[in-house]
């Protein structure tokens, strides 16, 4: 696949994120194609990222998708190309490494401010939290409830209480909160009260034969907390999959509709 270099050079003024000063830097370093769609490729302070643009005018007030994570992965299956094509933009960064703890979370953040103030994107993001990405997702969603419009949820790991601590990454240097992953309040399933104090509607799919992230301590157990709050339905919608796995996410590319619905709905 071609692609077209360019140096241009993006940056912006200096602004405060979790009460630190920083200046980040985006750098153009090519653009491509991906999934039909133009895409630019993004230096972004150091962090890959990349924009996709629609190839109709865009939508009224400029809304966005963004993968949080394995933004590669089941693409026709999440309903991000449907949202293309009615003019939505599309993007991700990676920060993987981070796992979304402090300097994932200001990373992000970073990005979404150059998003919205460089870019005019939408003030608020539809957030794709696969797996990992419903950590990422969620971590976010809690710490900027203001920037995130909705979250869809898949197979999401929400805690780390039963999951395999060598993949983990920088958390794997710090003693859980109180001895317990469980009860650690930085995990998203303990975060789950900031969301929803914030009324930011989730949509929920999980497999119930899922090895890899056990649905009784993260998607089932959000869904507990939904329906004690009496949510379920108003701001938690979802869809249990008995016999699936962790994989596949999203639906058959021919029946994405719910996921579009739920990102569309005002």
């Amino acid at each position: 696949m071609m692609i077209k270099t360019a140096g241009a050079v993006v940056t912006f003024l200096s602004f405060v994120l979790l009460g630190l000063s920083a200046v980040a830097e985006c750098k153009v370093i090519g653009e491509d194609v991906w999934h039909g769609y133009k895409r630019t490729l993004l230096d972004f302070d150091g962090y890959s990222a990349w924009i996709v643009e629609p190839k109709v005018a865009p939508a009224e007030g400029r809304p966005w998708t963004w993968t949080m994570q394995w933004a590669d992965a089941f693409v026709d299956r999440t309903g991000v190309l449907d949202l293309l094509a009615k003019g939505w933009h599309h993007v991700t960064i990676d920060t993987f490494k981070h796992r979304m703890n402090d300097e994932g979370v200001r990373v992000s953040r970073s990005f979404q401010k150059y998003l919205v103030e460089q870019r005019s994107f939408a003030p608020k993001a539809c957030l794709v939290g696969m797996s990992w990405g419903g950590f990422f997702s969620m971590r976010y969603a809690a710490a900027h409830p203001d920037c995130v419009a909705k979250v869809w949820l898949d197979g999401p790991l929400l805690t780390f209480d039963g999951f395999d601590v060598a993949r983990i990454g920088p958390w794997a240097n710090e003693k859980p909160h109180g001895g317990s992953w469980a009860t650690d309040e930085r995990m998203p399933i303990n975060l789950a009260g900031k969301i929803l104090e914030a009324k930011i509607p989730i949509l929920l799919y999980y497999g119930g034969q899922d090895k890899t992230v056990a649905p009784q301590k993260n998607a089932e157990a959000l869904w507990d907390f939904y329906k004690k709050a009496g949510e379920v339905n108003k701001l938690l919608g979802v869809k249990p999959r008995p016999f699936f796995g962790h994989h596949p996410h999203g639906d058959d590319p021919d029946k994405t509709t719910p996921i579009v619905n739920f990102f569309e709905k005002k």
